[in-house]
């Protein structure tokens, strides 16, 4: 939304004057990145009401503002954001100024600067501000120019304690104006025995005439472009609070998921180095392997030669050997072998013939725990009986 017609918008960057922009999306455009903005609201944008309210407490204060304020106003509380302003107090009251801005009105002028996230962080009165530069004074005159109005201002001890606005925007209408609205502000009750008249520097020109109308009050000239203070009354809204809340803790998220990505991209190229790094110690084992396959093969080679040869050269495979350790394993005169087999040089079969079964696996046990055997894997049918009673029983034998 552009900034009414007649405002100028601008700025304070660093302590130095930013350039006047004509709308607010221009000036939005021209904040930095993560500067804080602060607004000032001229008098016409905003409600400004003297009260004398029975308490100092600064909590009752507000609600009764609220509830004053709700009377006068075709607006809820949700409505408005408030504020005062107190302007002096005694034991059981204070005298204040009390302030409330529409809330739509200024979710409107700040939208270029929310769709940018970049709400203020403080919105204050300019005329407010301005006060607070004179805090010696006693009764201070304020003439400056606000959009397309004149305002005159009066404020005590850098307090404002009243501001008119005057529709003149030129010398001569605005002095014809000064003794009605000079006169207003006697009728509110508002101090006009003037101790010092402040004047814009843009409309210094105005001040002979200013003269012949406050007489012998001195004069001073002042600059709008200074930097001001932030003010003691703060219209931010309470939506725009939550909003900003949400922001931050949005941007907390996604620098946490920024941090997450990098710790996991890290891992990644972790597990990937790890990857290449097995698969150059395989290489290196493989290589190692292709090295030593030639001697494994010859090793094979002779361990292959050596079991031929072995029933040749290993005593306890001898056939003689064989036949000894067989008949020397035989528990009774009873048990006759009838047959020894040798199938191959590593495989033997023995058959025989015992008066019982229990006699033959008596046998076969002793064949097995002989330790001259160990070498060979001895197994056993169950044994046969024969029509005699006899039982018939084969033992193998295999290395």
């Amino acid at each position: 939304m552009p900034a009414p017609e007649g405002w100028w918008v601008g700025g304070i960057v660093d302590g130095e004057s930013a350039r006047m922009a004509r709308t607010m999306e221009e000036a939005a455009a021209s904040v930095p990145d993560g500067a804080t903005v602060s607004l000032s609201l001229p008098v016409s944008a905003v409600l400004m009401e003297r009260m004398r309210l029975p308490s100092t407490d600064r909590e009752e204060l507000g609600g009764m503002v609220v509830l004053q304020l709700e009377k006068t106003l075709p607006y809820s509380g949700e409505e408005l954001t408030m504020g005062f302003d107190i302007i002096s107090q005694e034991a059981n009251e204070c005298d204040l100024l009390a302030i409330a801005v529409s809330n739509e009105q200024l979710d409107g002028l700040c939208e270029p600067l929310r769709s940018r996230r970049k709400l203020p962080a403080q919105v204050a009165i300019f005329a407010i501000q301005l006060a607070a530069r004179f805090p010696a004074e006693e009764v201070l005159a304020l003439i400056f120019r606000e959009v397309d109005a004149t305002i005159l201002a009066v404020a005590q001890q850098g307090k404002l304690v009243a501001a008119h606005v005057c529709a003149a925007t030129d010398q001569k209408e605005f002095l014809e104006e000064l003794p009605r609205l000079l006169l207003g502000l006697e009728l509110e009750g508002t101090p006009v025995n003037f101790t010092k008249v402040v004047v814009e520097r843009e409309i210094a020109a105005w001040m002979p005439g200013l003269r012949e109308q406050f007489g012998n009050v001195p004069m001073e000239r002042v600059s709008l472009d200074a930097p001001l203070s932030a003010g003691p009354v703060n219209l931010v809204p309470d939506g725009w609070t939550q909003e900003k809340k949400k922001e931050a803790q949005s941007a907390k998220v996604r620098d946490w998921l920024a941090v997450a990505g990098i710790i996991y991209l890290i891992c990644l190229l972790a597990a990937a180095a790890y990857i290449i790094w097995l698969q150059h110690q395989v290489s290196q084992v493989d290589l190692k392997v292709a090295a030593a396959t030639p001697d494994i093969n010859s090793i094979d080679t002779r361990k292959d030669r050596w079991d031929v040869l072995a029933p040749a050269t290993d005593p306890n495979r001898y056939i003689v050997e064989l036949l000894n350790q067989i008949n020397h394993g035989i528990p009774s005169d009873d048990l006759h072998v009838t047959r020894f087999t040798q199938l191959t040089p590593s495989d033997f079969e023995v058959d025989g013939e015992a008066p019982t079964a229990s006699l033959a696996i008596q046998y076969f046990d002793s064949l097995r725990n002989n330790p001259a055997l160990k070498a060979f894997t001895l197994s056993s049918d169950p044994p046969k009986l024969l029509d005699n009673d006899h039982a018939q029983f084969t033992i193998y034998g295999k290395l």
